[in-house]
Formats: C-alpha cells, sequence, structure tokens
C-alpha cells in the first residue's frame, strides 16, 4: 500500500473516530510519556486498555505475551499471579489489573476529557456497568475453559448452565441500559468502550449463543466502534486466548 493510500486510510479512521466521539491521538496527546503495555490484544481486558490508550493519545509498545507457557515464569515477577494486562510506565513501575490501569489513565487526562470521571454519580454508573460487562465475560470464559481442559464426560453441566445464564443475563441488562447505542446521552465513555469490546469477544467466541440473546443495542454499538482508529488498530490477532486455542460453542 502506497503512503498516500495508507494516509487516506489513516484520516478516514480518524474522521470516523470523531464522529462517534472518540478523540485522536493529536487532539488529546498527553505529554511525552512512553509506556508499555503487557499482553495480547486477543484478551479483551487487553484490549480495551489498549482502546484507552489510543483515545488518550498515550505514547506506547505492546509486549506481546500471554500467561501460559514460557512466559509465565517472567510474567510471574511482575504480577504474583501471572494475569494480563500489566501497564509498564516509563520510571519502570508495574500497574496490574485492567481496571486499575484505566482508573491510573484517567488520572493523567484532562477533567473534560476523562472516560470515567474521577467522582460523581456518573462514575458509579460507569463502574457498575464495566462491572457487569467484565461478570458476563468472565463467565463466558469459564463455560470456554470448561469444555477446553475436561474431558466431555467430565464437563459438570450444572456448572455450565448457570454460568450461561449470568453471561446471557448480564449481557441482556446491559443491551437494556442502552438507547441509541450510548448509555449517557450522545457520549462515548469507558462504559461503551468495555460493553463493545467484550460483547465482541463474546460473539466472536459464541456467536449463535450470543444471537439468541437479540442483544441489538450491544451489536449496533460493537459494530459502530469497531470503524473507529482506536478498536481497528488494536484488532485481536486471531483465535488465541490466553495461549492456548479455545474453540467456539453454541
Amino acid at each position: 500500500m502506497s503512503s498516500a493510500k495508507r494516509l487516506k486510510n489513516q484520516q478516514a479512521r480518524e474522521q470516523r473516530s470523531s464522529m462517534v466521539g472518540f478523540r485522536t491521538a493529536q487532539q488529546t496527546r498527553l505529554g511525552e510519556a512512553h509506556m508499555k503495555l503487557i499482553g495480547a490484544y486477543s484478551s479483551p481486558y487487553t484490549r480495551r486498555v489498549a482502546i484507552t490508550l489510543r483515545h488518550y493519545g498515550i505514547a506506547h509498545d505492546i509486549k506481546k505475551v500471554t500467561p501460559f507457557g514460557d512466559t509465565k515464569a517472567w510474567l510471574r515477577r511482575i504480577n504474583p499471579v501471572a494475569k494480563i494486562p500489566i501497564l509498564e510506565l516509563d520510571d519502570g513501575e508495574f500497574v496490574t489489573e485492567s481496571q486499575v490501569i484505566l482508573d491510573y489513565l484517567d488520572t493523567l487526562a484532562p477533567k473534560g476529557l476523562r472516560l470515567t470521571p474521577s467522582t460523581g454519580p456518573q462514575r458509579r454508573k460507569i463502574q457498575n456497568l464495566c462491572g457487569i460487562a467484565s461478570a458476563a465475560v468472565d463467565k463466558l470464559v469459564s463455560v470456554l475453559y470448561e469444555f477446553h481442559f475436561r474431558p466431555i464426560d467430565k464437563v459438570y453441566k450444572p456448572w455450565t448452565k448457570m454460568c450461561d445464564e449470568q453471561t446471557a443475563d448480564g449481557f441482556k441488562w446491559l443491551n437494556a441500559q442502552l438507547n441509541d447505542r450510548r448509555f449517557f446521552g450522545s457520549q462515548i465513555t469507558q462504559a461503551e468502550i468495555t460493553a463493545a469490546v467484550f460483547w465482541q469477544f463474546a460473539v466472536e467466541k459464541r456467536a449463535r449463543f450470543c444471537e439468541r440473546m437479540n442483544c441489538s443495542q450491544l451489536q449496533a454499538l460493537s459494530e459502530e466502534l469497531e470503524q473507529t482508529e482506536p478498536f481497528l488498530a488494536t484488532m485481536p490477532e486471531g483465535p488465541i486466548r490466553d495461549g492456548i486455542t479455545l474453540g467456539t460453542r453454541d
């Protein structure tokens, strides 16, 4: 692809991003700090952090690792439970857990640009929405792991049924909170980013299961944001989840 065409595509992505409420790196660049994100875009938790970094225009590299295999011992030296994502700050400090990382990144942004306010009712609402989304995707992953790691005759069906119900209830509740693809007027917040990322992950792994939920608002939100620059730049690399290949399920 020629440099002129790449520039044109970049400009088109940034225009779409601005139209839906994302700011470009040029609009929000926060100083000259350079950070390192440790994880993989195939992890929805890593991906929502990466999208937030791009939204805020924070310079960063990504070190693509997963918490299984040869990298697990290395990760333990940074995070004793070897979870991703991890954010390495420019002074060498490590911040772990995606919600903690997001909270830190918000402190770097000007008050009017924060994806989650520092105080007040809207902060609590956004955190609650993100918490429900996180719980829903955690239960979905629990079922994927159950079928991946256990022989089929050892899968505990009452457990997977309960997890499926919790996943569906969580996403349906989020869908009901949306009005024209937004939780709060026309504003993009961390709640929209997290809901879109987690829903897209769920659809990729269990498309028919998600289709039966009939979450049209979540689907529309995800489709819209997936066309913006921060989302396009952080597309998952493939069907790898935490260092293992997880098959899709109904």
